[in-house]
């Protein structure tokens, strides 16, 4: 019996982190695909299906916002998972009201990140 390893789109732009979100997802069983800036986002977005997004809210000098509005637009069932260093309220709550399903704040303990992120997917293949 084979397994289908869940989809999934990492986008951070921290090259450190990219790799390491990369490493710990493959390592669950996830197929990553790992972009480094806003735009190879919206390209992956548009040319795949993925099962969930994990986005960091500042990617370089903006933030994901608008992005995460596009993706929505494309995508209207794919969970959006923020992870971001970001933690003031009001930029959690930026992202919530665009569209956002969730947002955890870095650093944290992966297995919290992994399982946030399985539970989305189930939600969302169940809706």
């Amino acid at each position: 019996m084979s397994f289908i390893k869940p989809p999934i789109l990492c986008v951070e732009d921290n090259e450190d982190n990219l790799e390491l979100m990369k490493y710990l997802f493959e390592s669950e069983n996830f197929d990553v695909t790992a972009c480094d800036n806003l735009d190879d986002c919206l390209e992956a977005v548009k040319k795949n299906q993925y099962s969930a997004i994990v986005l960091d809210y500042y990617m370089g000098n903006q933030t994901s916002l608008e992005v995460c509005e596009e993706i929505r637009s494309h995508s209207c069932k794919t969970p959006i998972i923020f992870y971001s260093g970001e933690a003031r309220k009001s930029e959690i709550q930026k992202a919530m009201e665009h569209c956002a399903d969730a947002f955890l704040v870095k650093p944290m303990d992966f297995s919290k990140l992994t399982d946030t992120v399985n539970k989305l997917i189930q939600k969302s293949e169940s809706a």
